[in-house]
């Protein structure tokens, strides 16, 4: 396993929360990585190197396109050219 260090990407595993390392700090033993997207402290030991997550932007462009393919879908079926039934010999 990997070593959890500043500037890198991290996951909590207990919640899937995703951040970019901004600082590590030891307090009683325990080391603590502070991840920017919740700016909050974290133990290493439940903390995995993870890839930086994608833009919100790209998120809600994924979403537009998944509703436009919902909507083509039901489209396509209120029109007839595809069939609701599976066909079967």
């Amino acid at each position: 396993m990997k070593q959890i260090e500043v500037g890198m990407y991290a996951r909590y595993k207990n919640t899937g929360t995703v951040g970019k390392v901004l600082a590590l700090q030891e307090e009683d033993g325990i080391r603590y990585a502070l991840l920017d997207s919740t700016d909050l402290l974290y133990d290493v030991t439940f903390l995995e190197q993870t890839e930086k997550p994608r833009e919100r932007k790209d998120l809600k462009t994924d979403l537009e396109t998944a509703r436009k393919t919902e909507t083509d879908l039901i489209d396509s079926l209120g029109t007839g050219e595809m069939s609701e039934s599976i066909g079967g010999g």
